[in-house]
Order: structure tokens, then sequence, then C-alpha cells
């Protein structure tokens, strides 16, 4: 009548959805709260977590900046 929800499998818990024909199919392994499809999209839950650049571009310039800091006052 329904598919399980969260059984623990070897890699943690495994979700499924109901397809077309009502058989249970396997929810994408990145999802941690159940699917309405097979792809990541159809996760449900918490959104997809957006990669972050800035942080990094930031730290990349500031060692860039006190790299030539330094060498300018060395030289």
């Amino acid at each position: 009548e329904s598919c399980p929800d969260g059984i623990l499998g070897e890699r943690g818990p495994i979700y499924k959805y109901p397809d077309a024909s009502r058989e249970c199919r396997p929810c994408h392994e990145n999802c941690t709260r159940g699917c309405l499809g097979p792809l990541l999209r159809d996760c449900l839950g918490e959104a997809l977590p957006v990669s972050r650049k800035t942080p990094t571009v930031i730290a990349v310039m500031v060692v860039g900046g006190l790299f030539l800091s330094c060498s300018c006052i060395l030289l």
C-alpha cells in the first residue's frame, strides 16, 4: 500500500517511492528524508546546498595580497 521509509541499510537509511506501476523503487542515494522520484531534485526535505565559492575567493585574495606585500617589502 505504501513504500517503506528510512529502513536501515548498509550505508544508512533507505527511502523508496512508488513508480507509475505502484512498485517501490529506491530514491537517489543522497536523499536523506524520502523522495517523489528517482532523481536528486526529487528529494524531500531541505533544499540542496549551494556551493559557496566566496569564502575561498576571499581567502585566496588575502593570501595573495600578503604574499605581494611581503615581496615588495623584501625587494
